[in-house]
């Protein structure tokens, strides 16, 4: 199952459905309980309108069967990013879920964004059938998200005064609509929840969002001492550990200039700025320097080194 259609599948909801199933005895439990935890008969019945019980409310239905959708999806989701499998009518635990969480109370949102993120690059880089069929659809889209300039200015579909995603698409896929990752309106929803999610974006309103991954950033670099990196040398971790940053195998960023980083690399090394994690000292090379620009009428700078500070810099720390 792609994970941007249908649009009903929820990381949230998985991120519960995962805690239940790790917290029933031998992480497995039978099917039909887990979504009943997730979707109670008292919780559809209290999504359904407030004048509902006319006889002839056609919308009533689909409300109150709303809840169970999104937990039957959320957990079709799960298991194709490989978490859980279905075993007769049981949900059970993978070796991957059990060896990341011992209790349910470990199933933080950081831990399971961090969790997903990475069996989403496991995916697409290790089963070119099952990326296509899974995670290929999120992948390319991201792809596009982080290629396009001027990233301080919003991503919308096709609508509003922003940018239009549909115009990016069809500037790297070509104008075929079935060519693209995300083909319409109803898909580009779930990329504003995945990609914030997942700490790869920042969104404006509830179908807009912004290139941001210093919060993956931060998770998956904390490994990493407070030291001085040559810029080259500190992209290169960021490619190694998010694929989608320059040099990684999902990045779409082209540019005639080697130097030039992606906007999405370099807005997430500004917002990492801005939070204390990095900062940019005085370059120390005339050649071997890259360019952070964030386009529109914000400031460029070169740099040859990057100065990490895992834990925030010493000013923030108390």
């Amino acid at each position: 199952m792609p994970l941007l259609n249908p649009p009903d599948i929820l990381p949230e909801a998985m991120r519960y459905l995962m805690r239940a199933v790790i917290a029933h005895r031998g992480n497995r439990c039978p099917k039909t309980d887990l979504l009943t935890l997730v979707a109670p008969e008292g919780l559809v019945e209290a999504m359904r309108p407030v004048d509902s019980d006319r006889d002839d409310d056609p919308d009533a239905d689909n409300t109150a069967e709303s809840g169970r959708i999104i937990a039957d999806r959320s957990l079709a989701a799960l298991i194709s990013l490989g978490f859980v499998a279905q075993q007769d009518a049981h949900v059970a635990a993978n070796e991957v879920a059990q060896s990341l969480w011992a209790s349910a109370d470990a199933v933080t949102p950081a831990s399971f964004s961090r969790a997903m993120r990475s069996q989403i690059w496991r995916i697409a880089a290790t089963d070119q059938e099952n990326a296509t069929a899974h995670v290929g659809d999120l992948v390319r889209a991201l792809g596009v998200l982080f290629a396009a300039r001027e990233p301080l200015r919003p991503f919308e579909f096709e609508t509003g005064v922003g940018r239009h995603f549909a115009e990016a698409q069809a500037a790297e896929f070509g104008p075929l609509k079935k060519d693209w990752p995300v083909t319409n309106s109803t898909q580009f929803l779930p990329l504003c929840r995945w990609a914030p999610y997942l700490g790869l974006a920042q969104p404006l309103s509830p179908r807009s969002l912004v290139a941001d991954a210093s919060t993956a950033l931060r998770q998956e670099l904390a490994h990493l001492p407070p030291q001085r990196f040559r810029a080259a040398d500190f992209v290169a971790q960021c490619a190694e550990h998010l694929p989608l940053s320059d040099g990684g195998p999902w990045s779409r960023w082209k540019s005639d200039d080697s130097q030039e980083l992606s906007p999405g690399v370099s807005m997430s090394l500004r917002q990492l700025e801005a939070a204390g994690h990095v900062a940019f000292p005085p370059s120390e090379s005339d050649t071997d320097t890259l360019l952070v620009t964030l386009g529109l009428h914000a400031e460029s700078i070169r740099i040859s080194h990057i100065d990490w500070h895992p834990q925030g810099s010493a000013k923030e720390r108390p």
